[in-house]
């Protein structure tokens, strides 16, 4: 049996193999097998990207014995693809041809010499790789390639994603098959004949030094570009319309010309001012077909979480929130619409961490001081802590060796962690009370070993936080979004393109991480595009009431899965302390739960993976 997702999930998803009789014979199962498979060939006639896709998510040039590809959300023909490609000496040449254009998609290219490929610097698009013998796969799913060489669950990296809020950067990347390699979102994956794979660094963050003004017109003129490459070819087209984030993308669909149709979920939380910001928008904007999804009639967070249809490659959170996203998703598509953006990202690029004072600090020590002030006061930290977590010159090594030396004391995983300064080099971690003792010892030990050797995304605090936030965002974004696909709409991320990201990473830190001022740099780049009445709010929702009535009204199936859980088969989990906390939760029981939930639905989803034979 092949892992691949079913037919009627919608998804579109590639595996790439080499140039050889080898790489065919890795292909010949998926064409034996897979229904509605699409296949491109290398210019010898052999297989090379293997999948599923949309007539309307690809282009391809054939350059005489060379082959490149952009697969996803993208205005490009064939055409575009030939001029660009046409002087490139090598696959990576090629691929970087595509490199920094609108919209977010794969790019591939294969020579007689080997093979390059590409996601996006988001990290929403992924790219893994296994090595099956002497040759090599890639592909955009970690499950599919597992299936290749009949990898198994690494106990290890599955325990590690049990760690709240998400463990550190690089474990939270790395997939939890054995065998199953992920290339980070700055670098590109080459697979040359006859060589071992590697990865060579692709881009490097912009240096922050554009004043407000200048940034704000970059993002609006990437955000622009980034609507337009969705809105182009449909009729109608959804946007949320909630927080200022997706408003933005409603307003541009709007002033692009598109017909608009304007999705708002009501909130159970009655201080939740989503819905008269959005009717006023919706009313100022003109044109816009405003849907509002009563409160009632939306799914709550767990609602069929016992029996979710989709299957991901990793454990994510997405399926507490996969109802209530899903249904929407089908109000979209009862207008007609094809595609529906979303805001998802917005928050990571756009919200200062404190984090970023210190970045701050450098250029703005004054302005910097002032911020730290505000945000001890807001967070109650303690003098001491706070001077002395500005003054940690700890490596990121043995930041993350601490982590695991917190948990090997903290027992119970929370408590004073959570009030510490958010100053290091990421949040601290901690474990749900009802993991076995067994699997707390071995999560200690894990971050010790791993933090050997490890690397941040940057010399910088404040960018490595920022990066990490966004590449955290992003799977779990990328998960939701799969799951609209079995409607039949397109759940489109702008603020994960490649452009957007460089616009918001542009901006000078001083214009951006003042506590008391809500995302300017949004708001700077959207004067003119939406109402300047619009412009002034400065809230934004609360979804802890919904996840807290979501869990009372399916705790029954929240049980259930505490009854006969995979994760408790496993030894990682003590059931018994899992049903006490459900049926008695105390102020953090379900922040504890989302990575024990996330790990524990998919873990039922895959239990055996089979090979590909």
């Amino acid at each position: 049996m092949v892992a691949v997702p079913d037919l009627a999930s919608g998804l579109s998803w590639f595996v790439a193999v080499p140039d050889t009789d080898a790489g065919r014979a890795l292909a010949e199962p998926l064409r034996q097998r897979v229904t509605g498979l699409r296949i491109l060939t290398h210019a010898s006639g052999r297989p090379w990207m293997l999948g599923r896709w949309a007539d309307d998510e690809v282009a391809v040039a054939e350059l005489g014995d060379r082959r490149l590809v952009a697969l996803g959300e993208h205005r490009l023909a064939a055409g575009d693809l030939e001029r660009r490609g046409a002087g490139a000496r090598d696959a990576e040449q090629m691929c970087a041809a595509l490199q920094g254009l609108p919209g977010s998609f794969h790019a591939l290219a294969a020579t007689p010499a080997g093979t390059a490929v590409h996601g996006s610097l988001s990290g929403y698009r992924r790219v893994y790789y296994v090595s099956v013998g002497e040759q090599t796969a890639a592909g955009d799913r970690a499950d599919v390639l597992a299936g290749f060489n009949g990898a198994q669950v690494d106990e290890e990296a599955l325990a590690l994603r049990m760690l709240a809020p998400y463990a550190p950067w690089p474990i939270f990347w790395q997939p939890v098959w054995r065998g199953v390699h992920a290339v980070p979102p700055d670098e590109r994956l080459l697979l040359d004949r006859g060589a071992a794979p590697r990865t060579v660094t692709r881009w490097r963050a912009p240096e922050p030094v554009l004043d407000l003004a200048t940034a704000a017109d970059r993002l609006r003129r990437a955000l622009s570009e980034a609507v337009a490459v969705r809105a182009g070819a449909h009729d109608v087209i959804a946007s949320d319309l909630s927080g200022m984030d997706s408003t933005s993308l409603c307003a541009l669909a709007v002033h692009g010309g598109s017909r608009v149709v304007g999705l708002t979920c009501v909130s159970p939380d009655p201080l939740d001012d989503d819905l008269p910001w959005a009717r006023r928008a919706a009313a100022e904007l003109g044109s816009v077909i405003h849907e509002v999804v009563d409160g009632e009639a939306n799914p709550l967070p767990y609602e069929g979480v016992l029996g979710a249809e989709d299957r991901f490659d990793e454990p994510t959170a997405a399926v507490l929130y996969r109802a209530s996203f899903l249904a929407v998703s089908r109000r979209a598509a009862a207008h007609g619409a094809r595609t529906r953006l979303t805001g998802f990202g917005g928050d990571e690029l756009l919200t200062a961490d404190p984090m970023m004072q210190l970045t701050l600090l450098t250029t703005h020590p004054w302005q910097a001081v002032r911020h730290l002030r505000l945000l001890r006061a807001a967070y109650r930290w303690r003098r001491r802590d706070t001077l002395r977590a500005v003054v940690d010159r700890r490596s990121y090594g043995r930041w993350m060796a601490s982590l695991g030396k917190d948990l090997g004391r903290d027992l119970d995983g929370a408590g004073a962690a959570h009030a510490r300064p958010l100053l290091g080099w990421g949040a601290p971690v901690a474990t749900a009370p009802w993991l076995t003792a067994d699997a707390r010892a071995g999560l200690a030990r894990a971050l010790r070993e791993r933090a050997v050797g490890a690397v941040p995304l940057s010399g910088d605090r404040g960018l490595h936080g920022r990066l990490a936030g966004v590449y955290a965002g992003a799977a779990n974004a990328r998960h939701l979004a799969q799951s609209t696909r079995r409607v039949g709409v397109t759940a489109a991320l702008p603020y994960l393109d490649d452009q957007v990201l460089e616009a918001c990473l542009s901006a000078h830190p001083a214009h951006v991480t003042s506590p008391r001022d809500y995302k300017p740099l949004i708001r700077a780049a959207m004067r003119g595009v939406v109402p300047p009445a619009l412009l002034a709010r400065d809230t934004k929702a609360d979804t802890s009431i919904a996840a807290d009535r979501g869990a009372h009204r399916h705790r029954d199936d929240l049980l259930a899965l505490a009854d006969d859980s995979r994760l408790a088969g496993h030894g990682l989990l003590d059931a018994a302390a899992l049903r006490a906390a459900v049926r008695n939760p105390d102020d953090r029981t379900w922040y504890d739960l989302d990575q024990t939930l996330a790990c524990e639905t998919w873990l039922r989803t895959v239990e055996p993976a089979p090979a590909i034979r």
